[in-house]
């Protein structure tokens, strides 16, 4: 789903095959003399590549990557010992621990999958912990949930790692949005909406439960979960060619050498990622602790209104309000007497929504709200998302969209709020704009790369 752009350079190592040490991580009907001599398990020992493709998620990210509700409440925790400078891991403890993972998705060990485990935890050990922290501590039990509703093996959850690197917000050249990183038209076909107000790859449980009839979809038509995931990168349609071009043959290492190279290091970086998220305490790597707050109301709502509206009178932080509801892309709830919306508020504050929503409706509601159905009289908080600025023409260029945007500094906002809404960096804002500094005040104007 996500594209990958950028490569790094590794040496080819052979790895000896360990005796009496299967390089599968479960054991299932065959023996190991028989998998031996089997052409798929041939296939996985030898795959290789002499470079590394490193997926985009996987790019060093500044702290504007990361949501309002991890920076709020998310705080490494203090008693962790962290390993600054880690050893070098023998083959065998990597095969062993992979052979213990309670997981229905084979996990094999071969030269990509090392390359893959070792980028995690020699380049990008901050990252891994990072992940560790929001994931066990906010979206895996969600993920947990949707995947045992469709009847789903849990370690799909770590999808999402590779895709976003669990950013919320993660958008990427090709388009692809959210923490599971759905195009517009596979979003579309998987039963999220996408309009000028709307965008439902953001949208955290709807997004989920999307990724997994996605995944259902593509084990059923493959019936094999490394296909599966494959596809779920590059799409069923390629996964058909590799398997043709190859001969006919239909398991993940026997079609490697005919796949794309992003999707070569893909299912690589899955297992890495179930590796490393399961095994972060051996290697040194902290998690975190978290206060985020548990209780959330819905309220449905059949007038349109906008998240200024609700933080001025609610005395919430703007940036609350966004985290809560990401799917709308304007900061606008688009509701009607024809169809109504739901808005994400902490418990305490939605009974006073409800006890003063005449007034939430009424407050600068000629300035903040659109006049005649004009939306572009309101700015989008962005990502960049063209798709949605243009009204769905995907053929559309983005960039002559996007470039020059003036952009006006609203009370209770930072930098890298701004930064995160426009899915850039504060670097680059400062940068742009002269800044000596990080400081700005309501009213400022700042141009948007």
């Amino acid at each position: 789903m996500m594209k990958m752009k950028k490569k790094l350079r590794f040496l080819t190592l052979a790895l000896p095959l360990l005796a009496g040490a299967p390089l599968f991580a479960q054991e299932h009907e065959m023996t190991v003399d028989e998998k031996l001599e089997s052409a798929a398990y041939r296939a996985m020992v030898e795959a290789h590549d002499s470079s590394l493709y490193i997926l985009e998620s996987l790019e060093e990210n500044d702290e504007s990557d990361y949501s309002w509700t991890e920076r709020q409440f998310i705080h490494i925790d203090p008693n962790c010992v962290r390993i600054l400078e880690p050893e070098p891991v023998p083959d065998s403890i990597y095969i062993m621990r992979l052979r213990a993972l309670p997981t229905i998705i084979e996990m094999p060990f071969n030269q990509p999958v090392k390359k893959a485990i070792e980028f995690y935890l020699m380049r990008r050990r901050a990252l891994v912990e990072r992940m560790v922290s929001v994931g066990f501590n906010y979206y895996f039990p969600i993920f947990e949930n949707a995947l045992q509703k469709y009847e789903l093996p849990s370690e799909l959850k770590y999808l999402a790692c590779i895709e976003s690197a669990l950013r919320q917000n993660a958008y990427s050249p090709a388009h692809a949005a959210g923490l599971w990183q759905f195009i517009p038209a596979t979003g579309i076909m998987q039963g999220l909406e996408v309009n000028s107000y709307i965008d439902e790859r953001y949208d955290l449980y709807k997004s989920t439960e999307a990724a997994c009839r996605f995944l259902k979809k593509l084990y059923n038509k493959f019936d094999d979960w490394h296909l599966a995931i494959a596809a779920y990168n590059c799409g069923p349609g390629n996964i058909d060619k590799a398997i043709a071009r190859s001969g006919g043959h239909r398991t993940f290492w026997e079609i490697y050498n005919y796949l794309p190279q992003e999707t070569r290091a893909y299912v690589p970086f899955f297992i890495a990622a179930t590796y490393v998220m399961t095994y972060h305490c051996e290697h040194g790597l902290c998690g975190s602790v978290t206060d985020i707050p548990v209780e959330c109301d819905t309220i449905m709502v059949n007038r349109m209104v906008h998240f200024e509206q609700i933080a001025h009178c609610l005395r919430l932080p703007l940036e609350e309000i966004e985290s809560l509801n990401p799917q709308y892309i304007r900061d606008i709830v688009p509701g009607s007497s024809e169809k109504t919306f739901s808005i994400t508020l902490p418990a305490n504050k939605a009974i006073g929504f409800l006890e003063h929503q005449d007034s939430i409706f009424s407050y600068k509601a000629e300035t903040l709200l659109p006049r005649n159905g004009r939306i572009t009289e309101v700015s989008t908080r962005g990502r960049n998302n063209e798709y949605v600025r243009q009204g769905g023409n995907k053929g559309s260029s983005g960039s002559s969209a996007s470039r020059g945007r003036i952009y006006t500094v609203r009370k209770g906002e930072s930098l890298g709020s701004i930064a995160r809404k426009h899915h850039t960096t504060t670097a680059k804002l400062r940068s742009l704009n002269k800044l000596k500094s990080d400081r700005i005040h309501p009213g400022q104007k700042l141009r948007l790369p």
